[in-house]
């Protein structure tokens, strides 16, 4: 369930005039006082994001070297490094939220911060404070980065979408990853030669999804305000780390990753409808390894096969849509992906009601493509629980097929209007001077054709009051 937002201001417009406030005159000593005292007025009331943060404290410095009112340097020094040590440690620290730590340089690089505000920040927090020269500069940049990368985003919503630096490529990753495995597989005792090769490896995974997850922050109100959602409202997930999943699954789909490159390797049971076990080898270390970090993997990975064999119906683009052998060892993933985690699921969402009812949803409730030989119908029975379900869920599909198909006329409209009419012509009788005995006079004739017609008129002495649509009065 999405989360209402909780924003400092009344308005746009109340945003905007404290970003002209800010910004349009650098020598307006009483503008920049006005917008300290307005954003000091809004962190009295609510939390602010750090962007904000981080404004008021480098405006405050900037006011007060304006009015010469440091008696030192050194003070003066030392509040523009923590200024500036504020606004780079806010913006990264909510970034390393992954199992494995990243640099902050890395991380400041996604978000277009320039990176000698990193090593000026190491500088102030380690070594010798920075000349007041290059502070004031750090400080002149950071309000246009800010300016730039937060208020004009914000006000302008069109502008938020801009792209970010652009993820480093995870197939070769993979392919390393793979390479690896057919060693290790290939000879058992060559396990411990290669295990810190193979961890390192899902290290540098794991940072990829972590640098996917910042990628799919648009702009650093997004970072700041993003509510919570998932996929389904019983399941509490981060919008960030969904989409980076979905990213890391379109690129395990890819041909040559799950699904061999070669056709021949494409190798099942047909009985069981599991990958080879050479497959399985191969990619469930690593399967199992991300969903130890990310609980939503497997909801995310599902969606993105049962996805794959919707877009085979649809899609006449594309050489996987048009490969069976491709369809048909995605349906086996998905075979193994239930009979491994179904089980671990949470208890409130089930994996396999999950993918099947995104599999109906899908078809929409259309019957046509099912048939037989169809994949759709290879993978409803591959979800369905067991034949009954099977058959129930076959049955219903038909069923919301066939009244699917009523096609509306100008007829239907003018029933409607007949309807509307003869209930406006009907008058709701008026209650009753005596409470303990109520005679009520109806048309007989006109309520007998609006009960035949499917209407029933609801009146004040069996309960009904007036009130706006969406209030209850009790």
């Amino acid at each position: 369930m999405r989360l209402p937002r909780r924003i400092p201001w009344s308005s746009l417009a109340e945003l905007d005039q404290l970003c002209i406030s800010i910004y349009a005159d650098d020598s307006d000593v009483e503008a920049k006082i006005f917008a300290i005292n307005r954003i000091s007025a809004w962190k009295a009331i609510t939390t602010l994001p750090n962007a904000i943060e981080s404004t008021l404290a480098i405006l405050v410095v900037i006011v007060q070297d304006q009015k010469q009112l440091y008696s030192s340097s050194l003070a003066l020094r030392q509040s523009y490094s923590t200024a500036i040590i504020r606004l780079v440690n806010g913006l990264v620290d909510p970034l390393q939220a992954g199992t494995y730590a990243r640099s902050i340089i890395s991380i400041a690089q996604q978000l277009g911060l320039p990176t000698w505000l990193v090593e000026l920040r190491h500088a102030a927090t380690h070594e010798d404070l920075p000349s007041l020269d290059l502070l004031r500069e750090a400080s002149r940049q950071s309000m246009a980065w800010l300016l730039h990368n937060y208020y004009l985003p914000t006000l302008n919503p069109v502008i938020a979408h801009q792209a970010l630096t652009p993820l480093r490529p995870l197939a070769p990753m993979l392919k390393l990853y793979k390479s690896t495995m057919k060693i290790v597989t290939r000879d058992v005792s060559l396990v411990a030669q290669y295990k810190p090769r193979i961890i390192n490896i899902l290290r540098d995974i794991e940072r990829w999804i972590s640098e996917a997850k910042v990628a799919a922050i648009s702009s650093t109100a997004d970072l700041e305000y993003a509510p919570t959602q998932s996929f389904d409202d019983n399941v509490d997930g981060d919008v960030k780390e969904i989409w980076a999943l979905e990213r890391f699954s379109d690129c395990l789909m890819e041909k040559g990753m799950l699904v061999p490159l070669s056709k021949k390797k494409r190798q099942y049971s047909s009985d069981a409808l599991l990958p080879s076990k050479a497959s399985i080898a191969l990619w469930e270390p690593l399967l199992r390894h991300v969903h130890g970090i990310h609980a939503q993997f497997p909801f995310t990975l599902c969606r993105r096969l049962v996805s794959i064999i919707l877009d085979s119906i649809t899609s006449q683009e594309g050489e996987n849509y048009s490969d069976p052998s491709y369809l048909m060892y995605t349906i086996c993933w998905t075979s193994w992906a239930m009979q491994t985690w179904n089980e671990t699921s949470p208890s409130y969402l089930d994996l396999r009601q999950d993918a099947l009812a995104n599999l109906v949803k899908g078809l929409r409730y259309d019957s046509a493509t099912l048939s037989s030989q169809s994949f759709p119908f290879v993978l409803l029975r591959c979800l369905a629980p067991g034949p009954r379900e099977f058959e129930t869920i076959s049955g219903l599909l038909k069923l919301q097929s066939m009244s699917a198909r009523t096609v509306w006329s100008p007829r239907h409209l003018d029933v409607m209007q007949e309807r509307q009419t003869l209930l406006q012509s009907y008058q709701i009788p008026t209650r009753p001077a005596s409470q303990n005995t109520v005679s009520v006079t109806t048309n007989t004739s006109i309520s007998r054709e609006i009960s035949a017609l499917g209407w029933r008129i609801l009146q004040e002495q069996k309960g009904w009051k007036c009130c706006p649509i969406g209030v209850y009065a009790d």
